[in-house]
């Protein structure tokens, strides 16, 4: 019975973003898009059975916000999208995967390179984007999804872009808030090391359709975040390495209170 229902749910899934993907292209680049892809999400997560909780903080009210996460699975972008209407960044090579990279490009995801050399044209990149669509979008400074009980440290490259970052007008400068997400229930109980890994993408052997059935057969589940307070990168004069191990410091510990109590 399981299997059957799980079957159904990814089956529902894959119905549903075919069928989301030609009104996308129609909006993608008006001021509809946040809005559609936000709604979209939520189909998604209703449709896995995965429902979303703020344990702790708010998200930040700056117009030009950079969300730092933890990475778990590909869930976390359907999770947290059906919460904050969002976009995200991604590296370069998701825009060539099958549907998905479609899916992404127009959704508006943002598509940075790792090259340090690349750095500035990167945070023209991010405002540019914050530009035209004024919403948080959200980096996972890991660079990959880990097995849900643990953090990877963060990527200093992907912080390299602050490095000599003094807009002209410091008021309207983009800020960084960090969060922190688990993976917290099974239906109503909470989940054990065992549990978490079941939410997790990181096998490499794994395929996205395996994974995402193996999930279906297990939810519900509720992904909880803690918003950490937003951070004025300009006023800690820190270099990309240190910045990389100071907001990963703060995001790891949030992650530990979410999967500790």
């Amino acid at each position: 019975m399981r299997n059957i229902i799980a079957f159904i749910r990814v089956f529902c899934v894959f119905i549903a973003l075919l069928l989301i993907m030609p009104p996308l292209w129609l909006v993608h680049k008006t001021k509809f898009s946040p809005t559609y892809n936000w709604i979209g999400f939520k189909i998604v997560c209703f449709f896995l059975g995965i429902k979303i909780k703020v344990r702790k903080g708010k998200l930040s009210k700056t117009k030009k916000l950079l969300i730092l996460s933890n990475h778990i699975s590909y869930l976390d972008i359907f999770a947290f999208g059906s919460l904050v209407k969002t976009n995200f960044i991604a590296k370069e090579d998701v825009k060539k995967w099958p549907m998905f990279g479609t899916l992404a490009t127009w959704g508006n995801t943002v598509y940075i390179s790792r090259d340090r050399m690349k750095a500035k044209s990167q945070i023209n990149t991010i405002e540019n984007a914050l530009k035209k669509n004024p919403i948080p979008i959200v980096i996972y400074p890991e660079g990959t999804s880990s097995n849900g009980n643990e953090m990877f440290p963060f990527k200093s490259s992907m912080f390299a872009m602050f490095e000599d970052y003094h807009p002209e007008n410091p008021a309207e400068s983009i800020k960084i808030q960090p969060i922190s997400i688990a993976y917290t229930y099974k239906g109503k109980k909470r989940t054990n090391e065992e549990d978490r890994k079941i939410f997790a993408f990181y096998i490499k052997e794994q395929t996205f359709i395996a994974n995402m059935f193996i999930v279906a057969k297990n939810t519900p589940c509720t992904m909880e975040v803690i918003f950490h307070d937003e951070i004025d990168v300009e006023k800690l004069h820190m270099n990309r390495k240190e910045l990389a191990v100071y907001t990963h410091d703060i995001v790891e510990k949030g992650f530990n209170d979410l999967i500790n109590q």
